[in-house]
């Protein structure tokens, strides 16, 4: 047992705590990475969904945003007030209702003009001709959204019960899934380097142990 305490090393534990946070944090993305995508299309056509779906293709309609991923500041007079919008989050029309989408801030005017575009269709127009593609994840809206999206529907004319017929709402969630297999892979590679150390460091304690065993006793 002492041979195993002292084999733990501040090198292997520095690596294993490395590796297992990588793993951790990139896990849902490459488990997501490797499932078959479902296009937007789908989505209209009723394809089902749930956490941890992959969604990969061009966006065909997008309605309004309903709420803004901001940052505040205090200015002189002590008032808070936006500084930076780093994202929307737009409504996304699907066979059984509708879902979120986050969207960082370089797609925010692509999806306005996407949002144009579809409240033309709606009202006669062609069909939108911007297309945005988006990979991503489908994820569980996250509780602080859920009022704003209520509402947006609620001021669309949906009923409280009509809301509540459509289930807990989903959001999609763009990923950078390659990153998310390069993090994956490199808490595997950190969790084999800290077991080689660790196998190391406790053989070299076994060969000490046997050598002191071997010893003549003076």
């Amino acid at each position: 047992m002492k041979k195993l305490i002292y084999s733990l090393s501040s090198r292997v534990l520095v690596f294993f705590a490395a590796g297992m946070i990588l793993i951790l944090f990139s896990f849902s993305g490459f488990i997501t990475s490797f499932l078959p995508p479902v296009t937007f299309e789908d989505l209209l056509e009723g394809k089902e969904i749930k956490t941890g779906s992959h969604i990969k293709g061009d966006v065909i309609y997008a309605l309004d945003y309903f709420a803004s991923d901001n940052t505040y500041e205090k200015n002189s007079e002590g008032f808070i007030i936006p500084r930076k919008n780093s994202g929307n989050y737009y409504i996304i029309p699907f066979n059984s209702g509708y879902l979120g989408l986050k969207t960082d801030r370089s797609h925010i005017m692509a999806f306005d003009k996407l949002t144009e575009e579809t409240y033309s269709f709606l009202k006669g127009g062609p069909k939108p001709n911007l297309k945005i593609f988006i990979d991503g994840e489908i994820i569980p809206m996250d509780r602080n959204l859920i009022p704003y999206f209520h509402s947006y529907l609620s001021e669309a004319g949906y009923s409280e019960e009509e809301i509540n017929a459509m289930g807990s709402p989903f959001l999609i969630r763009p990923r950078a899934f390659f990153i998310s297999r390069i993090l994956f892979t490199s808490g595997i590679i950190l969790l084999l380097f800290s077991a080689v150390i660790f196998r190391k460091i406790y053989r070299r304690f076994c060969i000490l142990e046997e050598f002191s065993k071997d010893m003549p006793v003076v």
